[in-house]
């Protein structure tokens, strides 16, 4: 593939701004302040995000985009509940926070 069709083609996270980042946070019934950090990653895309008011006693957290198409909604929760998992065996893990019943 040459650079120019390489240039032209839209990359999956083009639409993920900040205001969308914290769009989708508050969507989720967070209230972050505005400041973000992006965290590496190697397919997806990661923010610390912090946070108006405490959840669980955090006043931060990380919000995981994964890249689209890569994954079904069956292996994210399958990596979900290996990171329950790995919490309730005191590993040190960020696992998911249940929001909104899910």
């Amino acid at each position: 593939m040459s650079h120019t069709q390489t240039a032209d083609a839209s990359h999956p996270y083009d639409a993920l701004t900040p205001d969308c980042v914290l769009d989708a946070l508050n969507a989720t019934g967070l209230w972050p302040d505005g400041r973000l950090q992006a965290l590496g990653s190697y397919e997806n895309r990661v923010y610390q995000a912090c946070l108006d008011q405490p959840v669980d006693g955090c006043d931060k957290v990380v919000a995981k985009f994964y890249r689209p198409g890569r994954w079904s909604d069956a292996q994210i929760q399958e990596e979900h509940a290996f990171s329950k998992e790995l919490q309730q065996a005191e590993v040190p893990v960020i696992a998911p926070l249940q929001l909104q019943g899910a």
